[in-house]
């Protein structure tokens, strides 16, 4: 082990990324990781090529939560200016949602739409229907139907990631504000899956609150929040301060696991979807956001206040760490230290990279060492990328906010969500079988 720590100091100093090696982060993940010997290597978006052209033949379509990443850049500075450590950033009382975007903005002639929603996050595109997690509901927009189908369940909260299955017949969410993954039936309108990070060990929030889902025989206590009736939180669920793990991102990897980012607790998670296990596969990360499948059978995971992406191999062994600093922090932003939001493959190898402190989605390709910088406003706080076929797909263009509605509420017919007894039974239910 201390000849695999040697070497991988000595690939690191040659590559000037010592950043990675701040308060004992490699020991971490050399704990929860295998190294594969000669391998690993770090690079740095700065020294990749210039192409304005990448990714001409592309739109991007993304998200932005909201307007306001000016004020909240001064509330950060004076936090820390205060003394407070970023671990203590977050709200403690549930807010209103914020007015956010969706945009899409073609890559050919820098043409821009937008078009206002509640709070968005994730999104996803199957066919002619992209999906959107908006603050407390799932939106899919069928460009074929013209039509907008809303769904609502009361534990949906601060919705952060959303996902089609591979058939395209369900639909994978990360309810934030309740650190839980649901998936359900889209034409059922039923809760096929339930994961619950409280229910696998990761129940103590950063104030040392542990929270647990109510049920029989469990009381709260001043060292204890009992959540049991998601109406008491207002649609908004547990603000950023309170929850346990603050669950970033769900992603399918394949039908019987699914990869899971844990923000506070700075673990990237493979679970099990046959009984819910998690397997950590990289801990050690400062408040991770994706983590992704990405092109030719490898992974990628954002670690986001180091900057940086690392790139797995199919067995979840480190292929190496790209560090995204190919520009100084736009003004403004300086001594706020780094913040990728999230890193999403695009298309055919090329990945977007949303780097929030310069302002800018970037474009890379790992194989031929080219990039390319895409501007947004400095007010935007966007939060995930995907790339769409301008002539193949023109969802903007056809005016998603005309749409007609139509809503749906989603049952949990199994009661997934239902504790029980907890004397009874040793195990919470959380799987439909098909």
């Amino acid at each position: 082990m201390e000849e695999s720590i040697t070497m991988l100091r000595r690939i690191l100093r040659v590559n000037r990324a010592d950043q990675l090696l701040r308060g004992g982060w490699i020991r971490k993940v050399l704990s929860t990781l295998r190294l594969l010997p000669g391998t690993l290597h770090c690079q740095h978006l700065r020294d990749y090529e210039q192409d304005p052209a990448l990714g001409n033949g592309l739109d991007l379509v993304f998200t932005v939560k909201h307007e306001q990443q000016h004020a909240l850049n001064r509330i950060m500075r004076r936090r820390l200016q205060g003394g407070q450590s970023m671990k203590a950033l977050g709200g403690r009382t549930p807010r209103p949602y914020r007015d956010g975007l969706l945009v899409q903005h073609a890559l050919r002639n820098g043409i821009t739409q937008k078009m206002y929603l509640q709070e968005p996050f994730g999104l996803d595109q199957s066919g002619l229907r992209l999906a959107v997690a908006a603050g407390d509901q799932v939106r899919i927009y069928d460009a074929g139907a013209q039509t907008t189908h809303i769904y609502h369940n009361p534990w949906f909260a601060q919705l952060h990631s959303v996902y089609f299955s591979a058939d395209g017949k369900r639909l994978l969410v990360v309810s934030t504000g309740f650190d839980t993954v649901f998936e359900f039936d889209i034409e059922r309108e039923v809760f096929t899956l339930v994961w619950n990070a409280w229910d696998h060990g990761y129940d103590v929030s950063p104030t040392g609150t542990r929270v647990r889902r109510g049920g029989a025989g469990r009381n709260a206590t001043p060292d204890c929040l009992i959540v049991d009736d998601p109406a008491a939180w207002n649609g908004f669920g547990l603000p950023t301060g309170l929850t346990a793990a603050h669950l970033n991102n769900a992603r399918y990897r394949s039908d019987d696991s699914i990869l899971i980012t844990l923000f506070h607790h700075g673990r990237a998670v493979l679970v099990n979807r046959a009984d819910g296990t998690p397997r950590e596969v990289l801990g050690g990360l400062l408040n991770p956001h994706g983590f992704e499948p990405g092109w030719r059978g490898e992974y990628v995971v954002t670690d986001t206040r180091r900057g940086q992406v690392i790139f797995f191999d199919e067995r979840f062994d480190v292929k190496s760490v790209l560090v995204i600093d190919a520009s100084e922090p736009a003004e403004g932003r300086a001594g706020l230290g780094e913040w990728l939001q999230n890193v999403l493959h695009l298309d055919r190898g090329l990945y977007g990279a949303i780097d929030i402190h310069r302002s800018c989605i970037w474009l890379f390709e790992p194989e031929t060492r080219r990039r390319r910088r895409v501007d947004v406003s400095p007010d935007w706080a966007v939060q995930n990328v995907i790339a769409v076929d301008p002539q193949r797909v023109k969802n903007l263009d056809r005016r998603l906010d005309e749409f007609s509605e139509v809503h749906h509420d989603v049952i949990d017919a199994s009661c997934l969500m239902d504790v029980g007894p907890v004397p009874m039974r040793s195990r919470i239910p959380w799987l439909r079988k098909h």
